[in-house]
């Protein structure tokens, strides 16, 4: 019955179905009247249901709950009438073994009454595919019951939802993307126009210094200070359109831009930062080296504003299927859930550029013990591979 490979939290709903669906109940407690009093007693009516008392054996069951078992595959002697549930829920394994001790816990919290009810979602095999299940567990007063487990066939509800998911990943890429083809543009127009009109300048100013080579001391001294202010206002734009588009990671991949990154980053923010990439790494799909580049971008950022270390290791690793990006430092550290909260240190962002390609971001900190990110990426057909150009 909980044949699970995923479980998605959900809170308590109204219950769907009607009292004549379940007025053929399977019992261990005799009277004619035992199924029109059930219905009246448990609050949730649904199609798959089951009644345990206080030690977790099974009294009663509907037949829509024996049918349900055949369909998951579960044994018919293991779940029916005078069966522990408790036990079936202990002793499961492989794939369900997470969600059956989630509902064990469950169950037991509302038996012991340490909360009102319990409601959990889980996915589950059967011959014809995946389904999913909502398992509502509420107490009752019925006879030796104390307790309705009901289960609730939600799998077109979930696969809307996966759905739903999808798009809106696809909505994330495309902005993602329409941000990174704007930050092209804007890198173009900074190193062509402006770069070059800075350039062309700082010529017209050497031109002036040769041809007046006799002017006073105090001129050519101002002369100079020009031509120092430009070059590093020169330098500081390229620096900026590296940052909003960087060309070595189109051309030479994620390894030299990431250790282009820290070197620049270390000098101009005084933080030592060691980079450790395997000399063998291989390109990776554009979008995930663009990624990868973004999130360490943001998390020296962090480092720099935040954290207050002196050092800081970037760490990049692959194994077959699977990248993973790790930024450390021994700074102050923060709690992630408080940034969160107040929209700082763009975890948001980082998070959800990480979800559009399939991955996953990890923020481990806390005050005083520095701050650990880690990004782990699947490497899968679905991403764009290598561009250049």
């Amino acid at each position: 019955m909980l044949e699970s490979t995923a479980h998605y939290g959900a809170g308590a709903g109204d219950a769907v179905g009607s009292a004549e669906r379940n007025s053929n109940m399977t019992s261990a407690m005799a009277g004619p009247t035992v199924a029109r009093e059930l219905v009246t007693q448990v609050p949730i009516v649904m199609d798959r249901i089951a009644l345990i008392d206080s030690r977790g054996i099974i009294v009663a069951v509907n037949n829509n709950w024996m049918a349900l078992a055949e369909e998951t595959g579960a044994a018919l002697n293991r779940v029916g009438p005078g069966m522990n549930y408790l036990e079936v829920c202990r002793q499961a394994s492989g794939s369900s073994a997470a969600d059956a001790r989630e509902a064990l816990s469950g169950i037991r919290a509302v038996l012991k009454e340490k909360v009102q009810s319990f409601t959990m979602d889980y996915a589950c095999h059967t011959p014809v595919g995946q389904a999913y299940f909502r398992m509502l567990v509420t107490p009752i007063s019925y006879r030796d019951a104390r307790v309705a487990i009901a289960h609730m066939d939600i799998t077109e509800l979930q696969l809307s939802r996966d759905r739903s998911f999808s798009r809106l990943q696809e909505v994330g890429r495309r902005l993602i993307n329409a941000q990174e083809e704007e930050r092209q543009r804007i890198s173009r127009e900074l190193h062509d126009d402006m770069g070059n009109r800075i350039a062309l300048l700082a010529f017209s100013v050497r031109d002036i210094m040769k041809q007046r080579s006799k002017n006073s001391g105090s001129s050519m001294h101002q002369l100079n200070q020009v031509i120092s202010n430009l070059t590093d206002l020169s330098n500081a734009l390229r620096n900026l359109s590296h940052c909003l588009h960087p060309p070595l990671l189109q051309y030479l991949g994620i390894g030299a831009a990431l250790k282009m990154l820290c070197e620049e980053f270390g000098k101009t923010r005084g933080i030592r930062v060691d980079v450790v990439v395997p000399p063998e790494f291989k390109r990776l799909p554009y979008d995930v080296e663009l990624c990868i580049f973004r999130i360490s971008q943001e998390c020296l950022q962090n480092i720099a504003k935040h954290s207050g270390a002196d050092s800081a290791r970037v760490v990049l690793e692959r194994t077959p299927g699977h990248v993973q990006l790790t930024v450390s430092d021994t700074g102050k550290g923060f709690i992630p859930s408080d940034a969160i909260q107040k929209g700082g240190l763009g975890l948001v962002s980082m998070k959800e550029r990480v979800q559009c390609i399939g991955g996953r971001l990890e923020v481990n900190s806390s005050a005083g013990a520095g701050t650990k990110v880690r990004a782990g990426i699947p490497l899968t057909e679905g991403i764009r591979s290598v561009r250049v150009g």
